[in-house]
C-alpha cells in the first residue's frame, strides 16, 4: 500500500504545472540602494552612504527597506527601552514597506500591504522606473519625507 501512495504523491507532483521566473520582467530579482538624491537640492537622502535593498518576485510581490548607514546604536540593547532621541533617528532615518507590484512600461505600480510609514499602508503608490544596463533608476515625485521629487539608483544583485 505504501508503494501505491508514493505513485500517487509522484503522478500528481508530476501532473503540476512548475512555476516558472517571469524572465521577459527585467525588475525582477534583487537590487542594492548604490544612491538616493533629493533631485531639486541635490542633497543625499538617507545619508551619503544609504542602504537599501529591493526585491521584485515573478509573483507580483515585492519588498523595499531603506535605511541610514549612520544609524545610532541603542544603549539599553533593546528596541522597546530607546530614548526619545534614538527613535526619532530610526524613523527619520529608515522606511520599509512591501505589497504588490505592476509594471506597465516606465511606470511601477504598487499597492502598499503595510510600511513602517503607516500612511502608505493600504494606499497604491506609482513611481517612474527605467533599466540602465544593470542598474534600476527610481524617481519618486513624493518621498514620504518631504523635500520634493527622489531619484535612487540600484544595482543588480548577481
Amino acid at each position: 500500500m505504501k508503494c501505491g501512495s508514493y505513485l500517487v504523491i509522484a503522478s500528481l507532483l508530476a501532473a503540476t504545472p512548475a512555476v516558472a521566473a517571469d524572465t521577459s520582467n527585467w525588475i525582477v530579482g534583487t537590487w542594492m540602494l548604490k544612491e538616493a538624491v533629493q533631485t531639486e537640492s541635490g542633497q543625499p537622502y538617507m545619508g551619503t552612504q544609504p542602504l537599501g535593498q529591493l526585491i521584485f518576485e515573478p509573483d507580483g510581490r515585492f519588498s523595499n527597506i531603506l535605511l541610514r548607514s549612520d544609524l545610532p546604536k541603542f544603549k539599553q540593547n533593546n528596541r522597546n527601552e530607546g530614548s526619545p532621541e534614538e527613535n526619532a533617528a530610526v524613523v527619520k532615518g529608515s522606511i520599509a514597506y512591501y505589497g504588490t507590484y505592476v509594471l506597465n512600461d516606465a511606470t511601477l505600480k504598487m499597492h502598499i500591504d503595510a510600511s513602517t510609514f503607516p500612511n502608505w499602508t493600504g494606499t497604491d503608490q506609482a513611481r517612474t522606473v527605467h533599466q540602465n544596463g544593470n542598474q534600476l533608476v527610481w524617481e519618486n515625485a513624493t518621498a514620504s519625507a518631504g523635500g520634493g521629487k527622489l531619484r535612487q539608483v540600484y544595482d543588480r544583485v548577481k
